[in-house]
């Protein structure tokens, strides 16, 4: 039985603090495995000692430990900004500046040029997206290391990587939630309203794709063509966990969920080149999922000419088994030229016959695969597994809609869920839930999920669903009502069908340029679509034509087709009316809102292992509490001097947005007016006299609703109570939270009116 009463050494001790929580639980676990089960004439304390230096050594000497809040996180991304600013005003090189990145465990900023390259290392926002990327994987790689990611434990991801990636949806949709888009019509929206409108929307994501996938199935149906499904599984030494009994696998070399990634996407890339040669066009789409330890492997539904079905699977097979095909039974050699080589060892170890008779004795791939024996297909089967789609028993759409639902969801149109997923253990896990774990692996690691394979691009379908067709000709026309009516096949073929290359289609994406980013960078080719164009005639659909301003309780700033608001929003040049608001800005309020929920965060923040926690972190959080009570009272005080001033500015900018809307609407009504007396010379009068009398009812109309007592004004997240009783309330549940963390401090929240 493990001694678990043991008490590490000072240095150890540290090394644990330098991990979250649930993984310095992990580590303490294996350190106590190794020191107490060592190996015969290994010494159990050294070796575990070891053990944990080389886990510590791993992290960079000025990298941001692991075990760091979100809060040290952003102080460390601002110092390292500051560093990283002086390094490219002292004129530092890329050397110097990558030397700089690595020490601090990110890696050097790609960027078009050197200047560019070293204004992200001098920007705040870039160190914080990395830092985090960065931090989320170290965590969730040394969670797949210590076995806490597999069926039995973690299915897909760790369950800090789900916390992390809920937390984060949490963020993203308060964040939309309170910023607005208004268009020059006065039109208004949340950010959240319109996220729900797009395919960032996880139902409409589903939709269009199974749209997608039928329209193929529609066409390969016509065509009399074979549809094939594929899985494709990267060798053995990517998979840390066996699927059976959940043992660690002893080939397992550590590579983590991006190599994975990579070397299946090459061979992909082998695949599809292959195809080209051989002449064969298929076309479909390609799924990424996880395995149960976190491992992807790719899902392909294809449609091809039924007579390139047995040459499109010898070169799939080929290709997807070539790296340790020996633990398949295979013994061939890639080339000619290691056959020979093969074949010079062999004589070497003493075997019988020239080097060029034991090469030819030995079997090259490509000769293998020409004619492989029916056996073969068998043996693969744990790497390529093939299966032919029989449309006398179902739809190709329907037998991959799990597959999609599982990556988005889970659910079907309906809303109901899809069934089990039966990577979990026993298969008892409804595949709603294990969606969001899929959701969240494909988060932390960057793995593109769905590609299309062949067909038009979905980009040209997306801006025709947005135009409005009336009096639109020919090609355009079609493939806008196509497109309209959710027909993918019918939008397939109005584009030149299957086999027509993009660069040949008749609709392309009318780009313009975009403006320069925050570093300075100028793209070189169009980047910002505004619409279709038709490439004969040179017609442009232009399904874009609002100009968006976005605002958070700030002065808005346009968001238009050319200006696509790459600059963020606190670094936007604000131009405010009510000069006493230059000091103060009413976003304060929504700062303090926020402040609460990190007052709450820290209140759930426990030392996790105390006894094996070292006096330094617990400091550190003990300092972190006191700076959030200091910015907390700060942000009382100053609620103090401009709470009287939010109604102020709310009700100017209603006036001015209402007034804003008037004007526009006129000027629409006048344009109307214009094109109907232009339409109809011989009635200009008549129609005048009819708008004037429309124009004095709707002034009388409003007039009448002028004298009508005014409406209480609503706050933007449906709070109706005065700033006053809000405030008042905020302070209640402060001092509550106060009460309950700091009795003696219970009585220094105040707050004058």
């Amino acid at each position: 039985m493990e001694d678990v009463s043991i008490i590490p050494q000072p240095d150890e001790l540290a090394a644990f603090g330098q991990f979250p929580p649930f993984l310095a639980r992990a580590v303490r676990r294996e350190w106590l495995r190794r020191r107490n089960h060592a190996a015969p004439g290994v010494c159990g304390d050294t070796d575990a000692g070891n053990w944990l230096a080389s886990l510590a050594d791993r992290m960079p000497a000025k990298a941001l430990a692991l075990s760091a809040s979100d809060d040290e996180l952003r102080d460390f991304a601002e110092q390292a900004a500051i560093e990283g600013d002086r390094l490219r005003i002292n004129g530092a090189s890329l050397e110097e500046l990558a030397d700089f990145c690595h020490q601090r465990g990110v890696g050097l900023p790609a960027g078009d040029s050197e200047d560019s390259i070293a204004r992200r290392v001098g920007c705040p926002i870039w160190w914080r997206r990395n830092l985090r990327k960065q931090a989320a994987r170290r965590t969730e790689m040394l969670a797949i290391r210590l076995g806490l990611v597999h069926k039995r434990a973690g299915l897909y991801a760790s369950h800090d990587t789900i916390h992390r990636r809920k937390a984060q949806k949490r963020r993203n949709a308060g964040l939309l939630e309170a910023m607005q888009a208004v268009n020059e019509l006065g039109d208004t929206f949340t950010l959240a309203e319109l996220a729900e409108k797009s395919t960032a929307n996880p139902a409409l994501r589903r939709a269009e794709l199974m749209t997608r996938i039928a329209g193929f199935e529609y066409i390969a149906r016509g065509l009399d063509m074979a549809g094939e499904f594929i899985t494709i599984t990267a060798p053995s030494r990517f998979h840390p966990v066996h699927a059976k009994g959940g043992r660690r696998n002893d080939k397992y070399d550590g590579s983590t969920p991006l190599d994975a990634r990579d070397y299946l996407g090459e061979v992909w890339s082998r695949i599809t080149s292959a195809l080209a040669r051989a002449g064969i066009k298929i076309f479909g789409f390609r799924v990424a999922e996880p395995h149960h330890d976190g491992t992807p492997h790719f899902h392909g539904l294809f449609f091809m000419h039924r007579a390139h079905v047995a040459t499109f699977r010898r070169i799939v097979a080929r290709h997807a088994v070539r790296e340790c095909r020996d633990e398949l039974g295979l013994t061939y050699c890639v080339t000619k030229k290691a056959a020979r080589d093969k074949a010079r060892a062999m004589q070497a170890a003493g075997h019988p016959g020239s080097i060029r008779s034991i090469a030819e004795r030995l079997r090259v791939e490509a000769d293998f695969w020409a004619k492989p024996p029916r056996r073969v297909w068998w043996a693969i089967r744990a790497r390529v597994f093939f299966k032919a789609i029989n449309w006398q028993l179902g739809s190709a759409a329907g037998y991959i809609a799990k597959y999609v639902a599982k990556n988005i969801d889970g659910q079907k149109q309906d809303g109901s869920s899809v069934g089990l997923d039966f990577e979990a253990a026993q298969g008892e896990v409804d595949v709603i839930v294990t969606a969001q774990r899929v959701d969240a692996w494909a988060a932390c690691w960057g793995i593109r999920q769905f590609q299309q394979v062949g067909g038009p691009p979905v980009g040209v379908w997306r801006e025709l669903r947005r135009w409005d067709y009336t009096g639109a000709e020919d090609v355009l026309q079609l493939a806008a009502v196509a497109a309209d009516a959710g027909n993918w096949g019918r939008f397939m073929e109005v584009m030149g069908g299957y086999e027509a290359k993009r660069k040949d289609m008749p609709l392309q994406l009318a780009k313009d340029m975009a403006g320069p980013n925050r570093y300075g960078e100028q793209k070189e080719l169009p980047s910002v679509v505004f619409g279709v164009v038709e490439v004969a005639s040179g017609v442009v659909a232009k399904s874009r034509i609002h100009e968006w301003t976005i605002s958070n309780g700030r002065a808005a700033t346009a968001w238009t087709r050319v200006n696509n608001s790459t600059k963020p929003i606190n670094e936007r040049e604000i131009v405010i009316d009510t000069a006493q608001l230059d000091q103060v800005h009413p976003e304060e309020w929504v700062s303090f809102k926020l402040s609460i929920e990190e007052m709450e965060r820290y209140e759930r923040i426990k030392p996790v292992d105390a006894p094996f926690l070292p006096p330094e972190q617990m400091a550190i959080q003990q300092r972190a509490r006191r700076n959030a009570l200091a910015q907390y009272e700060e942000q009382r005080a100053q609620l103090r001097e401009f709470s009287h001033l939010v109604d102020e500015w709310v009700g100017g900018h209603m006036a001015k947005a209402v007034a804003r809307r008037d004007m526009d609407s006129r000027q629409i009504v006048g344009r109307d007016l214009y094109k109907r007396v232009a339409a109809q010379p011989g009635r200009g009068l008549e129609i005048i006299a009819n708008a004037r009398v429309i124009y004095e009812n709707d002034l009388a109309r409003r007039e009448r609703e002028a004298l009508q007592p005014k409406g209480r004004w609503v706050a933007e997240n449906g709070n109706s109570n005065p700033i006053t009783v809000q405030l008042a309330q905020a302070t209640a549940a402060a001092r509550r939270w106060v009460a309950n963390t700091n009795p003696d401090a219970a009585g220094v929240l105040t707050l004058g009116r």
